[in-house]
């Protein structure tokens, strides 16, 4: 069976999840949960329509206001009137989140040029850590976080590289971490200090990663950009796995970058997985392959808003997912579209929880307005994915487990909805996805449109006999489904896949027997029989009952189950 044994794999990882989970680690104030939840905050945002007062500060326990310059050996604003204003409205954000630490990020790629100078000798050291002292003190700030961006070689044009990068870098960490601790003596306080890494061999082999962790409060991953439009040929911005097929330049990943920081020496708990906010689409591509891995003409950056605008629903593009990368994608238009939503984003969190790490973290906050992968990973960080289903509730882990294996979605930033009524589209999407998402043309049904993220579920359910349309030449997709009409469409699916065994459970010991439709009767049966519907607590079937989401997700766990036995 197609995706069975990806379930399985995923309900081990789930349940591993689960038992690592370390109750004695310190709750970080303002992440409502444990660890770090860092995001970048650019300068340019608030020009753009996105405040700080629209942030989510209740998510977070940093928030990097991005970038700061280097002149003349000195940390300085790039324009002092508008990085004031974002700076004191950012500061004000502390009204909602009292531990928010509100830090002053400094470099990035376009202004890392002056960082080598600023660490070649000990006297330019002294001068670049007060000069942000000096920045912190005259804008309330609680710390520094720097971007180099890089030592020794890369980075933008321009930037000035030293073969002693490696060692200063870390003397300019020393000597910024003794100017945050002997102002923190005078304020009372202590000041955060952090820097931003890339995931990648030839950074860790220009730095002195041990040495840089043990004296930071924590190291920001930067584990993206890991294929772009600087590469030959289209690829997975931030792949989660390794992916084995494809090209040599390909096989990067989320996880392995974490590996080589882990291998080097660097606590665990030192590293918080930057995830991206944005993807990377390649324009000119050949359909081979569905656009992955080919030559592409042009490339550029779009973020997960505009994913959602212009492409996610529009017919033109079709989905696809990397199994092995677990990777989104889309292809369509001579364009291939690498991007993460909010099932890769909580895999990654869940990666990170997994792995020890001491936090997430986004780059940039300005391009999920909507805070639907921030919700993602803050919830799958705090130990579930969605809000409103409590950790406790009976169809918790069901809804987390069948959530992972990509066979239901959210209604909603952190939102399940586990009282909703699941509806005819939304079981044949699920039963779609269960099948592997076989390719179907266009729908018969004169209420499915084109470009409904259930048009091809509905034709292929209808084909293969799972869920009929009606008389009229309609689907009715929005219909409410009943337990009954669950039970039909499952075990018309459980015959198609071979695995009716032909059992079937009397009703005649339920008092409301009689309300099962005739058509329901023996797919009744069959449910109970087989344990994948059972009775309610008052001893009753309820045939004509609505199938809640919460319930459904449960039913599809069970059903899942079952066809793994087979």
């Amino acid at each position: 069976m197609r995706n069975i044994r990806r379930f399985a794999l995923l309900l081990l990882m789930v349940s591993l999840l689960l038992s690592l989970a370390d109750p004695g680690r310190a709750a970080a104030a303002g992440s409502g949960g444990e660890g770090e939840v860092v995001g970048y905050y650019a300068s340019w945002a608030a020009a753009q329509g996105y405040t700080p007062d629209q942030l989510p500060a209740e998510r977070f326990t940093q928030i990097n206001y991005a970038f700061a310059n280097i002149a003349d050996g000195r940390a300085t604003l790039g324009d002092p009137a508008r990085d004031g204003e974002n700076l004191r409205n950012l500061t004000e954000l502390r009204r909602r989140n009292p531990d928010l630490n509100i830090v002053l990020s400094l470099g990035g790629w376009d202004d890392s040029a002056g960082f080598s100078d600023a660490a070649a000798s000990p006297e330019s050291r002294r001068t670049f850590a007060r000069s942000c002292v000096d920045l912190l003190a005259a804008h309330g700030l609680d710390g520094v976080d720097l971007d180099w961006e890089y030592p020794v070689s890369g980075g933008a044009p321009g930037t000035v590289h030293r073969p002693q990068d490696k060692e200063n870098f870390t003397l300019l960490l020393r000597e910024l971490r003794r100017a945050l601790d002997q102002q923190g003596r005078r304020d009372g306080k202590r000041y955060v200090l952090t820097i931003a890494g890339a995931v990648n061999g030839g950074y860790l082999s220009s730095i002195e990663p041990q040495a840089a962790a043990e004296i930071v409060d924590h190291i920001f991953l930067m584990a993206y950009d890991l294929h772009g439009p600087w590469d030959a040929s289209t690829g997975f911005n931030a792949p989660l796995y390794t992916p084995s097929d494809g090209p040599l330049r390909s096989r990067a990943s989320v996880d392995g970058g974490i590996s080589a920081w882990l291998g080097r020496g660097v606590p665990a708990e030192k590293l918080v997985l930057g995830m991206p906010l944005y993807g990377y689409i390649f324009q000119g591509v050949s359909s081979r392959g569905n656009g992955l891995y080919q030559s592409f003409d042009s490339a550029k950056s779009v973020s997960w808003d505009k994913v959602k605008e212009a492409y996610l629903n529009r017919s033109a593009y079709r989905q696809f997912r990397h199994e092995e990368a677990e990777a989104p994608y889309l292809y369509g238009n001579r364009a291939f579209l690498s991007y993460d939503d909010p099932d890769s984003i909580a895999a990654k969190a869940a990666l990170a929880r997994r792995r020890g790490l001491g936090g997430v973290g986004f780059w940039e906050l300005s391009q999920d307005r909507g805070g639907d992968l921030i919700q993602s990973a803050w919830a799958a960080w705090n130990g579930g994915r969605f809000q409103d289903v409590p950790q406790d509730a009976w169809y918790a882990g069901p809804v987390e487990r069948v959530c992972a294996a990509g066979l239901m979605k959210g209604t909603g930033p952190g939102l399940f909805s586990p009282g909703g009524t699941v509806t005819r589209g939304q079981i044949a999407a699920i039963l779609h996805r269960l099948a592997g998402e076989p390719a179907v043309r266009g729908s018969s049904f004169s209420d499915v449109a084109d470009g409904a993220y259930y048009s091809e579920a509905v034709a292929w359910t209808a084909r293969q006999g799972v869920a009929e349309g009606f008389p009229d030449g309609t689907f009715r997709p929005d219909l409410p489904v009943s337990r009954q009409q669950l039970a039909a469409i499952l075990w018309r699916y459980a015959k198609l896949e071979q695995a009716d065994s032909g059992n079937r459970a009397a009703l005649q010991g339920f008092p409301d027997a009689g309300d099962v439709s005739s058509y329901a009767r023996e797919a009744m049966g069959w449910a109970l029989a087989e344990g994948i519907l059972r009775g309610t607590g008052d001893g009753k079937l309820q045939p004509q009952g609505r199938a809640a989401r919460g319930q459904t997700a449960v039913l599809l766990e069970r059903f899942q189950n079952l066809l793994e036995q087979k």
